[in-house]
């Protein structure tokens, strides 16, 4: 488990598989579970009221910071595989613009 996490922090492992599972299917996986942690353990309710889109606004600290750094580990680690990439320089830009996004959005959790 810890060379796999160091593997994607330092870009070794193919872009599809940096973008699609971790980018993705796991991100989406931490984002149910801090949803989960602020109704159950912070007793978040108003979160409710948001869906189907989740306003981090109203999240608890603590899950925000864990918010921060989860995606900023999974940005870094798409963003040096896509530098390694070897095929077809659309998917190394797409890429890039697409974490250059997730990055301006970040800002949302605290304004």
């Amino acid at each position: 488990m810890k060379s796999l996490l160091y593997n994607f922090w330092f870009g070794k492992i193919t872009l599809w598989k940096s973008y699609w599972i971790v980018g993705e299917l796991i991100n989406a996986l931490i984002i149910f579970l801090i949803f989960n942690i602020e109704i159950n353990y912070f007793n978040n309710i108003n979160i409710y009221n948001q869906l189907p889109f989740i306003n981090f606004d109203n999240f608890h600290f603590f899950n925000k910071i864990i918010l921060i750094i989860w995606t900023i580990y999974i940005t870094v680690g798409i963003w040096r595989s896509a530098e390694k990439y070897k095929g077809s320089f659309i998917w190394v830009v797409l890429t890039l613009i697409f974490l250059s996004y997730r990055i301006f959005t970040l800002r949302l959790i605290f304004f």
